[in-house]
């Protein structure tokens, strides 16, 4: 077996791996980054790179600074009070250290600058706010990184399809792509080790201390030795087994848009040296549809006119406009009573002439997905119900209720489009619209996710906990490995990346200060 030594071990080539790795070496560390795929980015490479930092200062000039008064305000209505002192510890430690993310990247050369208009995810909360808290890299020519571009992800879930009827320049990479690609050039270009097609088969260990890894580095076995290591690989979503022991049921591998690598292997490792999980419940979920065997987040479909959410009875029961993170643990709340696991989003032909659905753009609508069944077609509500299989008188009168809120402008049901929760004052609804123009549309509706929430316990300084309380000295973990602060509910969109990116610098700058 080969043996070397390293000052970090950095377990995962997603943006909080390569921005841990780039801050370490810059603090004058050897770094090795073990990857299991063959390129860089995970998840954050095929999303779109929003960050949830808040208190940055980069909202546009003329606008009201955040405050650490006013994020701690909001974060508190949001997720209640912290369940122990190691979440009220990491809580204090993500607002207090989120600004200083913002700045290390900017100082980094990231063109980072404030995403407009994502705002807060509840605007009716006190402290929350309508733009300013939630970052994205700006784009980058792949061509910069020479040859490290070869280990780059391209782009080819979510982002992909977001993009599909937009023009992106042949070479450039945007969105979630683009901060991993300037992390990765930063960390590349000043001696960072990047190992790929290499998986971490084992952690070394003794007297209670962490002190390296095992890993079969493109079939050699090789053990590095290191003062630290960091987990950065994200959860179990797409482990069935792990998927059905921990979370509500029904569950599928194929509902999740994280990284296709994310089996949690490192989790049982973890875990077979003593560490401590909580949360395991728990995911970031995003209501998908299933294309061609991917899921496909469906939230633009969702807040668009026309078009409404039911369950198999074929009633709504909630305001479509909320939340991903809300919605998705609705439709297993609500499922408990009557079947919504799935759920059907009914649209007209207006809707699906002008929203885009999934993976097609306003406007296209595969004849393979008509005829696999990915999506129903009808010419009457009543067919529709028929081919779905849908409570007929359910559906009728649900649509009937519906046009009739649409009509007034006002969901008195379920308050969608409500000015407080979009943080604009207008006299037209814009998210209501008559389902009445023929013909109808159907498609199932999941209960999928972004990642899963739950993982390793950590303290302030994203140190690894042992079941018994200690800290397990050298490991060191980034949520998804690690349990994320939003369990019990999303901020914004942008949450679970920026958690992961304030975990990682923390975990760099742990034994620094």
């Amino acid at each position: 077996m080969e043996q070397l030594t390293a000052d970090l071990v950095v377990v995962g080539a997603g943006a909080a791996g390569l921005l841990a790795a780039a801050a370490a070496r810059r603090l004058g560390d050897e770094v090795i980054v073990v990857e299991s795929s063959a390129r860089a980015g995970g998840t954050t490479a095929d999303g779109n790179g929003l960050a949830w930092l808040p208190g940055n200062r980069l909202a546009a000039k003329g606008t009201t600074p955040d405050s650490t008064d006013e994020v701690e305000q909001y974060l508190s209505a949001v997720l209640g009070a912290p369940a122990d002192e190691h979440l009220a510890a990491r809580r204090a430690a993500f607002v207090r250290t989120a600004p200083k993310v913002s700045r290390w990247l900017v100082s980094s050369h990231v063109p980072l600058h404030a995403a407009k208009p994502v705002a807060d995810d509840h605007l009716d909360l006190p402290g929350a706010k309508t733009g300013g808290r939630v970052v994205v890299s700006g784009p980058i020519d792949r061509r910069i990184l020479g040859e490290t571009e070869a280990a780059l992800a391209r782009t080819t879930g979510v982002l992909r399809e977001a993009l599909a009827w937009l023009p992106v320049p042949r070479n450039t990479a945007t969105g979630g792509e683009s901060l991993v690609a300037h992390l990765l050039h930063r960390a590349v270009a000043n001696g960072v080790q990047l190992w790929l097609n290499s998986t971490v088969t084992g952690l070394l260990s003794s007297e209670g201390q962490v002190t390296g890894v095992t890993v079969d580095h493109d079939g050699v076995p090789t053990q590095i030795t290191a003062a630290r290591v960091l987990l950065a690989s994200g959860g179990f979503a797409a482990d069935q087994a792990l998927r059905e022991e921990f979370l509500p049921l029904p569950t599928d591998p194929a509902w999740t848009t994280a990284a296709a690598g994310n089996h949690g292997e490192l989790l049982s490792l973890a875990m077979g040296i003593g560490a401590a999980t909580t949360n395991m419940a728990a995911a970031w979920w995003v209501p998908v549809m299933i294309s061609e065997g991917r899921a496909s987040s469906v939230r633009t479909a969702l807040d668009g006119p026309h078009s409404m959410l039911v369950d198999a009875a074929g009633d709504r029961y909630i305001d479509e406009t909320r939340s991903d993170d809300d919605l998705g643990a609705l439709m297993y709340d609500h499922s408990r009573g009557v079947r919504a696991v799935p759920s059907y989003l009914i649209m007209d032909n207006r809707h699906r002439a002008s929203t885009p659905l999934g993976p097609w753009g306003p406007g296209n609508t595969p004849r393979r997905a008509i005829e696999d069944g990915e999506i129903t077609r009808a010419a009457t509500l009543n067919d529709l119900a028929q081919a779905t299989g849908l409570d007929r008188a359910g559906l009728l009168g649900s649509v009937v209720r519906f046009n009739n809120f649409a009509a007034k402008g006002t969901d008195s049901d379920f308050r969608r489009g409500r000015p407080e929760a979009t943080g604009k004052a207008k006299r037209r609804n814009p998210s209501l619209g008559k389902i009445d123009k023929p013909p109808f549309w159907a498609v199932k509706v999941y209960p999928g996710d972004a990642g899963t929430k739950g993982g390793l316990v950590t303290d302030a300084s994203a140190r690894v906990l042992h079941t018994d309380g200690h800290v397990i000295g050298g490991l060191y973990a980034c949520p998804g490995t690690a349990a994320s602060i939003f369990a019990t509910g999303s901020p914004s969109a942008g949450a679970s990346l920026g958690e992961s990116l304030v975990a990682a610098f923390l975990a760099v700058t742990d034994h620094r200060s």
